[in-house]
């Protein structure tokens, strides 16, 4: 008994040594995205309201192509276990390459098709010109930051695979000061600058990627760095091959997730404007459930990986499950104060007494989502750290693209529970795949991938 304990307490230190900055970092990106869309939605309903169709579709598009990550995690967390340095090395490098290529697709694909995305989301009525003529702008300047911003997934990625969680946290930091503060001069033309609007707060962004991408690049070419002053460009298809192997499947379960969140807005859509205020101002207070999450998502998959380099499982699994139950353990009081303060939480996005009064039971129902959620990120990324992002896919599939959309039909719609249906809906779906995502990870199969 003594010499588990022993054995356990310094894996609770790594996972949360790991976990609180990438916590930190997810809160600061969450600030972020909340304090640009109040800027915007003080300055003007237009400019507010064209973030509707932009922020999602950027959202998207940025997440999808960002796949690439898991297969980082897997292989560099691999490497750095297996005290490998050339592979982590030749693999880091890669990967900036390959986030850099892909980076200028984006760019050049999403500026010649701003316009028609803009058409497709925002309507054809005259009404909506303006809101389709703002976001196709925001969409142009941030699809111009694209290279950037996915050179700062894959290097962002690669430090925290080698267990440097608090690089990425300082220099998200930095980024959403800097968004915050050109974003403030430039929406409401303060310090002598041009009042841009919308244009200014997309500035913002592109200079958050901007620092995000180059400051990631320094970190990995730092004298301690995973890269190192001492660098050459790998041979491309050898250190690729593995990571783009397991990313694919990512890619599949990303794209899966993504078109299932389009119905599902959409379906919200159908329940009136009050609905779907009270949805957004849910989904903004349940946000902190996702980071925190999150956080011990990436400690968990990291620690996976570099435990399985190292050719040593039984440390692998144990760090899964320190992951998950110290995420239940913080979520469960999200849980409590969602279920017992969903008032005053829902005042601080709205004033409206239907918007509160049809929040509070929804928001009850999400406190019993939090756990669930707690077991659905941290058993699905300690299968991504290991390399296993097959059986994630097919849970997505299942889960958020098929029961979700189904359920939420049908408690919504059938049944004429409104709002508080979707809300069900998705609880089923954080029910059903922390179950699978658990079965799967101790059935032990993830333990014999080779990457």
């Amino acid at each position: 008994m003594r010499s588990t304990y022993e054995k356990l307490i310094p894996l609770i230190r790594e996972v949360a040594d790991l976990a609180w900055p990438a916590m930190v970092q997810g809160l600061l990106t969450t600030v972020v995205f909340f304090t640009d869309r109040m800027l915007l939605g003080q300055y003007e309903g237009l400019a507010l309201g064209s973030m509707q169709i932009s922020g999602p579709v950027l959202w998207s598009v940025f997440t999808v192509f960002g796949a690439f990550a898991a297969g980082t995690m897997a292989v560099v967390g691999r490497a750095i276990g297996a005290q490998d340095p050339e592979r982590a090395r030749d693999t880091a490098m890669a990967v900036m390459i390959l986030a850099s290529f892909l980076g200028c697709i984006l760019a050049i694909a999403g500026w010649f098709s701003k316009g028609a995305i803009a058409l497709a989301l925002g309507g054809t009525g005259d009404g909506s010109r303006v809101v389709r003529e703002l976001a196709e702008t925001y969409m142009g300047i941030n699809f111009l930051g694209a290279p950037l911003l996915m050179i700062s997934i894959g290097g962002m990625t690669a430090l925290q695979a080698s267990g440097d969680t608090r690089t990425p946290a300082w220099i998200t930091a930095l980024g959403g000061f800097l968004n915050l503060l050109i974003s403030w001069i430039f929406i409401y033309g303060h310090l002598g600058a041009p009042e841009l609007g919308v244009e200014g707060a997309a500035y913002g962004s592109l200079t958050a990627f901007a620092v995000h991408g180059i400051l990631c690049t320094v970190a990995l070419f730092r004298k301690k760095g995973l890269i190192g002053k001492a660098w050459t460009i790998p041979r491309l298809s050898p250190s690729l091959k593995p990571v783009l192997s397991i990313s694919s499947a990512a890619f599949g379960e990303r794209l899966i997730f993504h078109s299932g969140f389009l119905v599902f807005a959409a379906l919200i859509g159908r329940l009136g404007d009050v609905a779907m205020a009270t949805n957004q101002s849910l989904i903004a207070i349940e946000s902190l459930g996702f980071i925190l999450s999150s956080g011990f998502s990436i400690a968990g998959g990291a620690l996976v990986a570099q435990k399985l380099g190292a050719e040593n499982p039984d440390d692998a699994e144990y760090c899964a499950w320190i992951s998950t139950c110290m995420a239940l353990l913080i979520l469960s009081g999200v849980a409590f104060v969602f279920w017992f303060f969903p008032r005053p939480l829902l005042e601080l996005f709205s004033e409206d007494p239907a918007v509160i009064e049809l929040g509070v039971d929804c928001l009850k129902l999400a406190a019993f989502a939090q756990p669930l959620m707690a077991i659905t990120d941290t058993m699905g990324g300690a299968l991504r750290g290991a390399g296993d992002t097959r059986n994630p896919m097919i849970i997505s599939f299942i889960g958020p693209l098929t029961l979700r959309i189904a359920a939420c039909w049908f408690f919504a719609f059938e049944l004429e529970m409104g709002l508080i249906g979707i809300w069900w809906g998705t609880t089923l779906d954080w029910f059903l795949r922390a179950v699978l995502l658990s079965w799967v990870f101790i059935r032990g199969g993830w333990k014999t991938i080779h990457v």
